[in-house]
């Protein structure tokens, strides 16, 4: 009897000893398919959109005493691209200074009209669109470009402004 309970104990330690090294396997397989996931990704963003076409659009707000943005679109060429509605929350973190990224888009290189229009409501409550339109010249290098609110103490009201990095 005693010797089926002590056969029985080493074959349950051989098994658990067998399953530890096959967790381990699985953990190590997981790890490289993570991995391997991240660098498919990093390709696949190189190829769909290589740093030539590459245009970045973030929003910020200077403030944000006179304007609250509830809502963005951005055009390009006069076709809708890019567009956002803003939570109280995402509301906040801007006003405490926040860079939010709007979008990615691929642009080739040469002149375009980018459009973009800011709905909110000014410091009284009303309803208030920011409007820009500008010409831009892409080059061969990735385009960076802030949305920026921006305060106007002396007319107590806000206006939109492109700024480039």
């Amino acid at each position: 009897m005693k010797f089926l309970l002590v056969l029985s104990m080493l074959f349950a330690s051989a098994v658990m000893a067998e399953d530890a090294a096959v967790r381990e396997q699985v953990m190590t397989a997981k790890e490289a398919v993570l991995e391997l996931n991240r660098d498919l990704y990093e390709l696949e963003r190189e190829l769909l959109s290589p740093a030539t076409t590459r245009a970045a659009f973030h929003v910020t707000l200077n403030h944000g005493e006179y304007f609250e943005p509830l809502s963005v679109e951005l055009s390009v060429d006069g076709k809708l691209e890019l567009q956002h509605l803003y939570t109280e929350r995402q509301v906040k973190a801007l006003r405490m200074g926040a860079v939010q990224p709007l979008g990615d888009l691929n642009l080739a290189p040469g002149k375009h009209q980018v459009s973009v229009t800011i709905r909110g409501v000014d410091h009284q409550g009303q309803g208030r669109e920011l409007a820009i339109t500008e010409m831009i010249s892409k080059t061969g290098k990735p385009l960076i470009t802030e949305l920026l609110i921006v305060d106007r103490d002396d007319l107590q009201s806000a206006r939109l402004q492109l700024k480039y990095w």
